[in-house]
């Protein structure tokens, strides 16, 4: 039996996270799943696991959902056939827009919706894309990049696109990382710091609203033996009362970064294709870029963690 690929295991987690807050609730009659593609997709992925990883799915889920419903009073109290509770798995084309939320909650009738980001054994934040037809700076910092940065890195992805005619391998490149990554991150490098010295404060913002999410929203991470909630409040939506009904928890504001203090390489050949970049308020990433294929294409890849956090940035971890 062939083995399920990250992104089926991711799918069948986001089904998990949803099917154990259904159960955790109890209220089958007042909660309603939007049984659409998205949610079949990813029910058919969870169902083709095995018994054993699908019970170890639904138990790393269940401690994050009793946090949710603890944290979240307008998720389970004064529900009725008037106002029922909706559970909705996303497009991940919405990923790409910035919303990384896998999971919609909400309730038409207060006009309110929460949401759930699930990760399976990983931190990764984001993985977007550059080449030379992405303008990253408008589509991530609502600032386009420089007629410079363009004529720099087209230079290196038409080299990769003459590679791809020629149906090339990326291993069967020599010397990639001197050819294609450090040219592409040396531009890339120049260009955000270009971009962050004309408006500072609303480059940092609007980077960490990119890589992290434009809303709101709870990240739950599968790791191993352990389930990790994180808050990611940014817009103060989170954890709001039901009427008298108040969460025993109560969250603060994630603080966003306001500048840019350093973005540089770490003089380690291992390091040679990752950015490190550093924030005020404790924000620190990493952008590793790559290929993320195994023919040439004229496109790369990153991979981007939140390495350093925020000490607004509220965590509950749970062993299971």
């Amino acid at each position: 039996m062939a083995m399920p690929s990250q992104s089926s295991i991711g799918k069948s987690f986001e089904y998990a996270v949803l099917r154990a807050l259904k159960d955790e609730l109890g209220t089958a009659k007042f909660v309603a799943v939007r049984d659409d593609s998205s949610y079949r997709t990813a029910m058919a992925n969870f169902e083709d696991l095995p018994p054993p990883v699908r019970s170890e799915f639904l138990r790393a889920a269940k401690p994050a959902v009793e946090m949710l419903l603890r944290l979240e009073p307008r998720v389970s109290n004064g529900l009725s056939s008037s106002d029922k509770l909706s559970l909705a798995i996303q497009s991940d084309q919405l990923g790409g827009e910035g919303d990384v939320r896998d999971i919609v909650i909400s309730r038409p009738s207060l006009n309110w919706e929460i949401g759930i980001s699930s990760k399976h054994q990983h931190e990764a934040v984001k993985h977007p894309r550059l080449s030379s037809a992405i303008d990253f700076g408008k589509k991530w910092l609502d600032s386009s990049c420089s007629k410079e940065y363009f004529a720099e890195v087209e230079v290196v992805f038409k080299e990769l696109a003459k590679l791809k005619r020629q149906n090339v391998k990326w291993s069967e490149l020599q010397e990639k990382s001197e050819r294609f990554y450090m040219p592409i991150l040396h531009s890339f490098k120049n260009e955000l710091n270009r971009i962050s010295s004309l408006d500072k404060k609303a480059t940092a913002e609007n980077l960490a609203k990119f890589l992290i999410g434009k809303q709101d929203f709870y990240k739950v991470m599968k790791l191993d033996g352990i389930t990790s909630v994180q808050v990611f409040n940014f817009c103060g939506t989170l954890n709001k009362a039901m009427g008298r009904v108040s969460s025993p928890l109560k969250l603060q504001r994630l603080k966003l970064p306001t500048r840019i203090i350093e973005l540089e390489f770490r003089s380690t050949e291992s390091d040679e294709t990752t950015l490190y970049l550093v924030c005020d308020e404790g924000w620190q990433i990493s952008f590793r870029i790559h290929s993320a294929s195994t023919m040439v294409e004229p496109s790369l890849k990153f991979d981007v963690k939140l390495i350093g956090k925020p000490n607004s940035l509220r965590t509950f971890d749970f062993l299971w």
